[in-house]
């Protein structure tokens, strides 16, 4: 088991000075990740057989059935953390648009930017486990 890290009462985060993605960065990576990598969906929703276009592109694009790629999302990507302090970071990003109904905002380790758990991108990976 990892060491348990104790956060002091009155923690408030990270320094700003603390080197993370800007605001700038952000909606840049984002714009490459949908442009280049087929970030969506659009509006993702867990109801089975939404976004059929999406899904059929992203199994084509990776080469594997629609059923596969419905099961790919960024919250079970190689690249996603939405870590505690991570998430500290995140939340100097604001909010934008595209993180409404989407689920929670984790940062993509491979695209450099904030993405939600109900999308995925052609850049997904299965998450590799420790066995300890």
């Amino acid at each position: 088991m990892k060491d348990f890290m104790m956060i002091p009462r009155g923690f408030t985060g990270l320094p700003m000075d603390e080197e993370f993605l800007t605001n700038a960065e952000n909606k840049k990576n984002y714009s490459i990740a949908v442009k280049d990598w087929n970030y969506g969906p659009e509006v993702p929703t867990n109801e089975p057989g939404a976004n059929k276009e999406f899904y059929v592109g992203l199994a084509e694009a990776m080469q594997c059935d629609e059923k596969d790629a419905r099961r790919k999302h960024c919250s079970n990507c190689e690249y996603y953390d939405n870590s505690f302090m991570t998430q500290i970071r995140i939340e100097r990003i604001p909010l934008a648009t595209y993180d409404k109904g989407a689920g929670f905002r984790g940062h993509c380790k491979k695209l450099n930017f904030i993405c939600n758990d109900m999308r995925v991108c052609q850049a997904w990976e299965d998450r590799e486990y420790d066995m300890d």
